[in-house]
């Protein structure tokens, strides 16, 4: 990209979905030169598993976890470890 119209990136962004917007519509090897290093480090416990649910057993849970002011995570996590155990 001509240096002379790239958009600046912004000091900062307002929310993640601002950021992802700036970043949707721009490549960053636009900006590699003023990128910086850093270094970071990922603990990674937990791993999510998608599995697909019929609907209807979907919104069942979903409609149990709201009675209970539960997320539905956790709800569906209660289900697992209650009919493993």
């Amino acid at each position: 990209m001509d240096e002379n119209k790239k958009t600046p990136i912004p000091e900062h962004f307002s929310s993640a979905e601002e950021a992802g917007a700036f970043w949707d519509t721009h490549s960053a090897a636009d900006y590699w030169d003023e990128m910086e290093e850093v270094e970071m480090e990922f603990d990674l416990r937990e791993r999510i598993f998608l599995v697909p649910v019929a609907d209807k057993i979907y919104y069942r849970v979903k409609q149990r976890a709201e009675l209970e002011q539960r997320s539905l995570k956790e709800m569906i996590g209660t289900f697992l470890e209650r009919e493993l155990a």
